[in-house]
C-alpha cells in the first residue's frame, strides 16, 4: 500500500523519469452523449419514497458483455434501461491520473486481494467496465478450450457455428485486427525474443478498428476513442435504438412477482436499490444524494455485474440458493518479469499489449498451461509489484523504470476459488483463492522462458516477481543490445554477450528452473485482471446456476450475461469470449419473447 501511494503521489518520480502524466500528443475523441435517467432530489423532510422507472428488460451492468446484450435487444424494438454502478466519464477526463484512475475506473481503489493476501485482483468498475480499462486484446476462444466447455460441461453451444458466428460479430463491431500494430519495445522484444529461441509467439488482435493505438495510458481510460470499447461500440448503438441509462445505481436486489409459475418458479421483475446523484458540478466529489429507486423489467431482467462478486452477491441477495453461486472462481493468475536495459525505453509509450508467446499454453496436452504477454508499464501500476528490501534501494530501482519492459507469465487455471460477502458489508465482496501447484508449476514455465527472452534481448538486470530470488545482473563488462533498442549491436566479436549458455545465466536460472517441478514458494504472490466463473453455465441445477441459454434455474425471466457463467478458464483474454456469450445469451430472450432477430452486427462509430 505505501508503495502504491508513493508512486501515485510522489512530487519526484515523475521529474527522475521524464515520465508524462497524460500522453503526449493525445487528441481527444468526440465521445458519445449518452441519454442518463436523472431522478430529482426529495423535499426536504418528506418520506424516503422511492423513485419509480418501467422498461422491458432492465440490464445491470455497462462492461462489455452487458453492453452486448444491450445492443441485441434494443434493435428487436425492447426498451431497455442499462443501470450502471459506476460512473460514465467523457473522453475530456480520460486517461485520468493514476491516482484518481484508481479510486473512479476500478473496483476497490484499485486491487481487490484475496483472504491470504497473496492475489491482487484488478477489476474495472465504471461505466463501460472492464472495456474502459483494458488493454485492447481480442483474442478468441482457442478449439480446444470450446471442445472442453463443449463436452465436459455438456454446452454443445461452444462447438457451434453459432458461437463462433457470434465471435465474429462482436470483433466486427470493434474492429478487431492486426492492421495498425505498431509494437513498443517491450511487445517487439517478445516477439524478437521467441523467435531467436525458437517460439511461437504472433501478434494479439486489437479492438482500434484497424489504426494504429499508441496510448499505453488505456488502462486509465482512453480519451482519444481509438479502442473501440463498450462506450465507443455496443452502448452507443443501444442508445441509437432507444436504450437509457442509469449511472451510480447500487442495486440491492433483483425482485420478483406475487404470484410464481405453474413449476413453482419466481418470476423477475425488476430490481431495487439506491441511486447517488452526481455533485452540482458534475462531479462525484461533491455533495451528492441518493434516492431508493424501483426499475420494474415487463420482459426481463439481464444481470451482467461481473464475475468478481458483483453477479454472484446480487444473485445471493435475491434469494436464489444454489450450491455452486459464487464458486469456481478462475482468475488467469500472473507473475512478473522485468528487464532493465542500457539504454532508456519509456516504456509507457505504445500499445500495451501488442504481442503474445503461445508456445506454452496447453503444455501437458489438457489444454493447461501459460501465456507470455507485455504488462501495462505505468509506475503506480508495476513499481508496488518490486521487492522492497531497504528504501534506498527500492527508491534506486524506481529510478531506472524508464529502462525497464515488463512482460506476465498467466496460466490457464486448473484450480479454482470463490467469492463472497463480506460478514459486516454484504455489498463488500471477499475473494478465497490459493494458486493451485500446477498452476504453479505453468506459471514457473512461463517465467523461465522470459527470462531466456529477457536475456537474449540483452537485459542488464532480470527482476523476477518472485520473493526470495535475487535478480541477475549481467557483468558491467559485458555489453548488451537488443534488436528493439539497438539492432546494430550484434555478434561475439563486439563483445555481447547474448547466448542463453552464459554459465552465470545458467546457474541463476536453474533456481527459476526448479520451480518448474516443484511450484512457486508459498509466499509467492500473484494478481490477476480476469476474473470468471462465479454463476457457471451448465446442463444441470446440479453442476451449475444458469443454464445453456444464460436462464437462472428454477426462475423465469432472469439471465446472466456476463463472465460468470464460463464453465472454466478461457485460457485467454476473456473480453470476446464474455461477448460472444452475451450476444448468444440475448439472442435467445429475443428468441423467447417470440420477437424478430436481427444478427446484423454495428460498426463502431461515434
Amino acid at each position: 500500500m505505501t508503495k502504491a501511494y508513493w508512486t501515485r503521489t510522489s512530487p519526484t518520480l515523475g521529474r527522475i523519469l521524464s515520465y508524462p502524466y497524460t500522453p503526449i500528443n493525445h487528441s481527444y475523441g468526440p465521445g458519445f452523449d449518452f441519454p442518463f435517467v436523472v431522478f430529482p432530489p426529495l423535499p426536504q423532510g418528506a418520506a424516503l419514497i422511492p423513485a419509480t422507472f418501467e422498461t422491458d428488460v432492465l440490464i445491470i451492468g455497462s462492461g462489455c458483455t452487458g453492453a452486448v446484450a444491450a445492443s441485441v435487444l434494443a434493435r428487436s424494438g425492447l426498451q431497455v434501461l442499462v443501470a450502471e454502478k459506476g460512473y460514465h466519464w467523457k473522453p475530456n477526463h480520460l486517461p485520468m491520473s493514476e491516482k484518481n484512475g484508481m479510486v473512479h475506473l476500478f473496483a476497490n481503489g484499485g486491487v481487490t486481494l484475496s483472504d491470504t493476501g497473496k492475489m491482487g485482483i484488478l477489476a474495472g468498475s465504471c461505466f463501460g467496465g472492464g472495456g474502459t480499462v483494458n488493454w485492447s486484446a481480442s483474442l478468441q476462444l482457442q478449439p480446444f478450450v470450446r471442445q472442453e466447455f463443449a463436452k465436459k460441461h455438456n454446452l454443445p453451444y461452444f462447438e457451434s457455428s453459432a458461437f463462433q458466428q457470434d465471435m465474429d460479430a462482436v470483433c466486427e463491431t470493434m474492429g478487431v485486427g492486426t492492421q495498425g500494430i505498431k509494437h513498443n519495445p517491450g511487445n517487439q522484444m517478445l516477439l524478437d525474443g521467441a523467435q531467436k529461441l525458437g517460439m511461437r509467439a504472433k501478434p494479439v488482435p486489437q479492438n482500434t478498428a484497424g489504426e494504429a493505438h499508441q496510448c499505453g495510458y488505456c488502462t486509465l481510460g482512453c480519451g482519444s476513442c481509438g479502442k473501440k470499447g463498450p462506450t465507443e461500440s455496443w452502448l452507443p448503438d443501444a442508445a441509437r435504438h432507444g436504450a437509457k441509462f442509469i449511472e451510480g445505481f447500487q442495486c440491492e436486489k433483483v425482485i420478483y412477482a406475487k404470484d410464481k409459475t405453474q413449476d413453482g418458479n419466481k418470476i423477475a421483475i425488476g430490481a431495487r436499490g439506491v441511486w447517488t446523484s452526481r455533485d452540482e458540478s458534475g462531479g462525484v466529489s461533491g455533495k451528492v444524494y441518493r434516492r431508493p429507486v424501483t426499475i420494474y423489467a415487463r420482459r426481463a431482467v439481464v444481470v451482467a455485474a461481473g464475475a468478481l462478486g458483483g453477479t454472484a452477491l446480487l444473485l445471493e441477495r435475491s434469494g436464489i440458493q444454489n450450491p455452486h453461486l459464487g464458486k469456481h472462481l478462475k482468475l488467469h493468475p500472473v507473475n512478473t518479469l522485468f528487464g532493465v536495459f542500457d539504454k532508456d525505453i519509456m516504456p509507457w509509450e505504445g500499445g500495451i499489449l501488442t504481442s503474445v508467446v503461445n508456445e506454452y499454453e496447453n503444455i501437458d496436452s489438457t489444454g493447461y498451461g501459460c501465456k507470455l504477454e507485455c504488462v501495462t508499464m505505468l509506475p503506480s501500476m508495476v513499481l508496488p509489484l518490486m521487492h522492497w528490501k531497504s528504501g534506498l534501494e527500492w527508491k534506486v530501482h524506481a529510478a531506472k523504470f524508464k529502462r525497464m519492459a515488463g512482460w506476465i507469465s498467466l496460466a490457464r487455471d486448473k484450480g479454482e476459488g470463490e467469492v463472497y460477502a463480506d460478514p459486516e458489508d454484504k455489498y463488500r465482496v471477499r475473494v478465497k483463492y490459493d494458486t493451485s501447484k500446477p498452476d504453479q508449476r505453468n506459471i514457473a514455465v512461463g517465467l523461465v522462458a522470459l527470462a531466456k527472452i529477457a536475456f537474449v534481448e540483452g537485459a542488464r538486470e532480470i527482476h523476477v516477481g518472485v520473493a526470495g530470488v535475487p535478480p541477475f545482473i549481467r557483468r558491467e563488462s559485458v555489453k548488451t543490445y537488443s534488436s528493439a533498442i539497438d539492432a546494430s549491436q550484434t555478434g561475439e566479436d563486439a563483445g555481447v554477450t547474448a547466448s542463453i549458455n552464459d554459465p552465470e545465466f545458467t546457474k541463476w536460472l536453474s533456481r527459476l528452473e526448479l520451480f518448474t517441478v516443484n511450484g512457486l514458494p508459498g509466499d509467492a504472490g500473484q494478481v490477476s485482471a480476469h476474473q470468471m466463473g462465479t454463476a457457471r453455465m451448465g446442463s444441470s441445477p446440479m453442476n451449475s446456476v444458469v443454464d445453456p441459454r444464460g436462464a437462472v434455474w428454477n426462475t423465469q425471466s432472469l439471465y446472466v450475461a456476463d463472465t460468470s457463467v464460463f464453465p472454466g478458464a478461457s485460457g485467454v483474454n476473456p473480453m470476446i469470449t464474455g461477448m460472444a456469450i452475451a450476444r448468444g445469451i440475448a439472442r435467445g430472450i429475443v428468441e423467447d419473447l417470440g420477437l424478430a432477430s436481427t444478427d446484423q452486427a454495428p460498426r463502431a462509430k461515434l
